[in-house]
């Protein structure tokens, strides 16, 4: 009959042990869910251009050709479906100051964009030959593809040089900007 207190003495035991020191049989295990929604807001569309460019030639040679450098269009619109266009417009290339000389007019003027290194879009690349002076006239348009897109080009801008032309330095503007 000892035993049989003894065994039930140290049953007892070790539940009140259970009990004190929280040593539990396992548990139901339970989980939920959290819904994350992430949101994305778009960028701009910005491009960056060569902050001079220089051609030369000699009177009596025409036209005057040249590189005016890279041109670079990145769009962080982040849009399904991107679609921008560059356009280009120009000033006249006026003679020095007060020399009196005539303008070469922008008229005389082609804007060829050449070949356009695209990245995650399609569109058109076109010539311009300039109407008038600071006429805007798109060059270079972006489609399809989506997310962030860009586009790379290193135009050339042909002068026909008028036989009123004089040996001096002409300088004009030409402007690119980008329509999202």
């Amino acid at each position: 009959m000892r035993k049989s207190v003894l065994y039930i003495m140290s049953a007892v035991g070790a539940l009140s042990a259970v009990a004190v020191f929280g040593l539990a049989g396992p548990a139901n295990a339970d989980s939920g869910d959290t819904a994350v929604t992430l949101d994305l807001s778009g960028g701009a569309v910005s491009i960056s251009v060569p902050p001079s460019a220089s051609l030369s030639g000699t009177i009596g040679t025409t036209p005057i050709s040249g590189p005016l450098g890279t041109v670079t269009v990145t769009d962080n619109q982040g849009s399904s479906s991107p679609s921008w266009t560059t356009n280009v417009e120009m000033t006249n290339f006026n003679a020095p100051s007060g020399s009196g000389f005539s303008p070469i007019p922008v008229t005389n003027v082609t804007y060829n964009p050449g070949t356009v290194t695209r990245v995650n879009n399609t569109g058109t690349a076109t010539p311009v030959t300039f109407t008038g002076e600071s006429v805007a006239a798109p060059t270079v348009t972006a489609t399809g593809g989506s997310g962030i897109n860009s586009a790379t080009w290193d135009p050339t801008l042909s002068v026909v040089i008028p036989p009123t032309a004089v040996a001096t330095t002409y300088t004009a503007t030409l402007t690119h900007s980008t329509v999202p």
